[in-house]
């Protein structure tokens, strides 16, 4: 592989592994300091609101469409920005979550866990239609179900593929989702340390990733750009 391509896909792993920690750190840190609701992953929402549902639980219901309802939205005005401002778009979103997050990192403690946690899931909506290939293979910055999938079937190719280009890319393949589902749990990790501790000011620690990606992404166009 040419040294420039191999310098392409180290940054877009680098970037996913930053957003995947995002991922994770949000998630914790909303699901302990916010109402026990996730940011990012809509199908543990969806399965505490069946719950709740059931158990005829009405606030506990209404507190897990308000992060759904504003992932939805997101994602809408997501595609929205993309269709209207084209490659610009992932760069215009990510500053856009890095601003409220740190605006949402001075509110205080007593603000509305639904209006805060649907705040969050908006913005976090972002990283998923943006940011959704590493390499040019399928991923998620902000659960690990289908990662942990791809690991275990690239697992699987690298070691029983017919040729050593087969196994390689296999093992290539398992190791870069690995490490992504690795990022998001060490988010997790520092959310729930932050969460206790840091309160909303948890956010912090989200602003310096999302930065990096930023950062990557203004390399990577002035790459582009150069003769």
């Amino acid at each position: 592989m040419p040294l420039s391509a191999q310098a392409e896909v180290t940054e877009s792993l680098v970037a996913a592994m930053l957003l995947a920690t995002t991922g994770g750190l949000l998630d914790s840190f909303v699901y302990l300091n916010h109402g026990h609701v996730f940011a990012n992953a809509m199908t543990g929402n969806v399965v505490l609101l069946g719950i709740a549902l059931v158990e005829h639980h009405g606030v506990l219901a209404v507190r897990h469409l308000a992060p759904l309802g504003s992932f939805f939205l997101g994602i809408v005005t997501s595609r929205v920005l993309r269709d209207r401002l084209g490659p610009r778009a992932s760069f215009i979103g990510l500053s856009l979550e890095v601003a409220v997050l740190f605006i949402a990192s001075l509110l205080p403690t007593n603000f509305p866990d639904m209006a805060f946690t649907g705040l969050i899931a908006f913005v976090s909506s972002y990283q998923i239609t943006s940011f959704r290939k590493v390499s040019g293979l399928p991923y998620s910055s902000t659960f690990v179900t289908g990662n942990l999938r791809d690991v275990a079937l690239g697992l699987y190719d690298g070691a029983t593929a017919g040729t050593a280009e087969a196994r390689r890319e296999g093992f290539g393949n398992a190791r870069a989702l690995g490490l992504i589902c690795l990022s998001f749990l060490i988010g997790t990790i520092l959310g729930a340390l932050g969460a206790p501790r840091l309160a909303n000011h948890t956010l912090w620690v989200a602003e310096p990733l999302l930065l990096g990606v930023i950062g990557l992404l203004l390399l990577k166009q002035r790459q582009e750009l150069a003769p």
